[in-house]
């Protein structure tokens, strides 16, 4: 087998911590898959696998729930009730109704605790991963009229104490500006937007600070994580249709043997391990490949459910292909 700019791309990949906002690593699998054939079965079966992540949104009244769903959507993330992943929307506290939407689930759950501006304790545990958020933030858009009327603020400071001061009170601004600024900022974003305006931000530079305290894109980071599992099942699944396909057409065989097909189902693998809390070791010694390939071995053959069985056979069998191209022994 001839070692060349293949598995070097291959082995980039597996080094690689970064990942689109849409997925993991499991890209790899999907390019590699498109580019090896383009006929109407092949075609088949990389539909599935190239399909965004849908995110289902649940909540209690009144916690922000549909601010939420609309930050996702903003940034890209399908929302719908026939979905891969479930986000629920928390506020200050957890409610027992809360517990019992977690504990219910049937799907990989991420729970946002969305106003965490207001927050005054961190989130409890509910046992699965959880991300703080500012939702408004995240979706806010300043048009001209708010963004004189903050720069206004910021020459002759209004009351801040409350909505209600800030509202009330006597202010060159009118009364509906300042509502609307409140609806869309809310008092932190308001102070926040002020703070920055004093510092010469235009309003790029404001909005970009705002989308920043929102958490948006740590809310997207989790759920790309905490979709791996989700990629890596759609991928097995592939897996067992070219297997299938192998019977009669010899590219499929070949596919599925290439090196980058090997480690871009390695790579897959080490997201779903990294997301569950394990660590994979990237040295690229020889001796760290064999040392990789017996850890994960063994990690399938131990008390693990079938999905991580699986990603241990991909990490070795990815980890003994990388060792036999880095000097070590057939």
């Amino acid at each position: 087998m001839r070692v060349g700019a293949a598995l070097a791309g291959s082995a980039g990949r597996f080094r690689d911590n970064g990942r689109d906002m849409s997925g993991q690593r499991h890209r790899g699998f999907i390019d590699e898959l498109a580019r090896y054939a383009a006929d109407a079965r092949w075609a088949a079966i990389i539909e599935p696998l190239a399909a965004p992540l849908r995110v289902a949104v649940s909540g209690r009244c009144g916690v922000g729930r549909r601010t939420v769903a609309h930050a996702l959507a903003e940034a890209g993330v399908p929302v719908t009730p026939d979905a891969d992943l479930q986000v629920h929307v928390i506020a200050e506290v957890v409610k027992p109704e809360d517990r019992a939407e977690v504990a219910a689930a049937q799907l990989p759950v991420l729970v946002v605790q969305n106003k965490a501006d207001l927050a005054r304790e961190p989130l409890a545990a509910l046992g699965v991963p959880s991300q703080p958020m500012v939702g408004l933030l995240a979706v806010a858009v300043l048009d001209d009229k708010m963004w004189d009327a903050l720069r206004a603020l910021t020459a002759r400071p209004a009351d801040l104490r409350s909505p209600d001061s800030f509202v009330a009170g006597i202010h060159p601004v009118p009364v509906d500006v300042r509502r609307r600024l409140l609806d869309t900022l809310d008092l932190f974003g308001i102070a926040q937007a002020l703070a920055a305006i004093r510092q010469d931000a235009s309003k790029a530079q404001v909005r970009a600070r705002l989308r920043r305290l929102s958490r948006i894109d740590a809310v997207l980071a989790k759920l790309a994580a905490l979709g791996a599992e989700v990629h890596y099942r759609r991928m097995l699944d592939a897996v067992a249709e070219l297997e299938a396909l192998a019977v009669t057409d010899s590219r499929a065989a070949e596919f599925l043997s290439r090196d980058d097909t090997v480690i871009a189902r390695m790579a897959a693998a080490v997201d779903v391990v990294e997301a569950a809390g394990l660590d994979v070791d990237r040295c690229q010694s020889p001796a760290a490949h064999l040392r990789r390939a017996v850890r994960w071995q063994r990690y399938g053959c131990g008390p693990v459910s079938g999905i991580h069985r699986a990603c241990g056979a991909d990490i070795a069998r990815g980890s003994l292909r990388l060792w036999s191209h880095t000097g070590g022994s057939p």
